[in-house]
C-alpha cells in the first residue's frame, strides 16, 4: 500500500530510515527505544522548524520520528490491541502532518499535543471498524476506558466546562465515580432514558473537545 502519494521524498525517506533503525534495535535484543528527555525532543523540534538546508531538516525529522515511535505504538496497542505495519505507517504519516502543523509560538507542550492528537487519530481509525448501530456503545466504552487508563492528557476540569450541568453531573458520578446510571438518574430526578441521553451527548461533546 502506498502511504505517501502527496509526501515529499524527504518524508518518505525519514519514515523508512526510522523503521530500519527500530528493526536493527529489535534484532539486537532491544525492547523499545530509550526514553528521551523533553529537552532532546524540543531541540529536534526547534531544529526541524528552523532548518533551511534539506539534509538538516531530514535529519531532525528522522530524530523526531524515532522519539515519537514508542508513543505511536502505545496508542496503536491501546486502541487495536496489536501493532502492525499498516497502522505504524499511518501513524508516521499523521505524525509528520502534526509536526508540520505544530506552532512553536503557541507555547503548547509538544508531547502533550502529540499524545492528544495521535490518540484522537487512532480512535477515529478504530471507530471506522464499528458498525453504525454500534457507534454509541463504542464511544461510551472507549470514553470510560480512556478515563480509567489516564489517556486524557489535558485537564479534565477544563473539558467538563464545555458540558451542561446535568451532562457534567452524569460524567462525574457515572464515569468517574462509577455510580450506577439509574442511581444518577434518580439523583437528578430524571428518567433513566433521559440520563442515557445526557451521557451520550456528554461523550460526543468531550470527544470533540479532546480532539480540537
Amino acid at each position: 500500500m502506498n502511504f505517501f502519494p502527496t509526501f515529499s521524498k524527504i518524508n518518505a525517506y525519514c519514515i523508512v530510515e526510522t523503521e530500519h533503525m527500530f528493526d536493527r534495535y529489535t534484532e539486537i535484543g532491544g525492547k523499545e527505544m530509550e526514553t528521551n528527555t523533553y529537552e532532546d525532543i524540543e531541540q529536534a523540534l526547534i531544529g526541524y522548524k528552523q532548518a533551511t538546508a534539506t539534509w538538516d531538516k531530514q535529519e531532525y525529522l528522522r530524530q523526531l520520528l524515532a522519539y515519537i515511535t514508542p508513543l505511536i505504538k502505545k496508542k496503536i496497542r491501546h486502541y487495536f490491541g496489536y501493532v502492525d505495519e499498516d497502522l505504524l505507517q499511518l501513524g508516521y504519516v499523521r505524525t509528520i502532518e502534526l509536526i508540520d502543523n505544530y506552532e512553536l509560538e503557541r507555547n503548547i507542550l509538544f508531547m502533550g499535543y502529540m499524545k492528544r492528537m495521535l490518540g484522537c487519530y487512532y480512535y477515529d481509525e478504530k471507530r471506522k471498524e464499528a458498525k453504525a448501530g454500534d457507534l454509541v456503545e463504542y464511544d461510551e466504552a472507549f470514553m470510560e476506558s480512556d478515563y480509567e487508563s489516564g489517556y486524557f492528557d489535558i485537564e479534565l476540569e477544563d473539558l467538563l466546562k464545555g458540558l451542561s450541568y446535568k451532562e457534567r453531573y452524569v460524567v462525574e458520578r457515572h464515569i468517574m465515580e462509577k455510580s450506577l446510571l439509574k442511581n444518577v438518574a434518580q439523583e437528578l430526578d430524571v428518567s433513566y432514558v433521559y440520563a442515557k441521553e445526557l451521557k451520550r451527548n456528554a461523550i460526543k461533546k468531550l470527544r470533540v473537545l479532546i480532539c480540537l
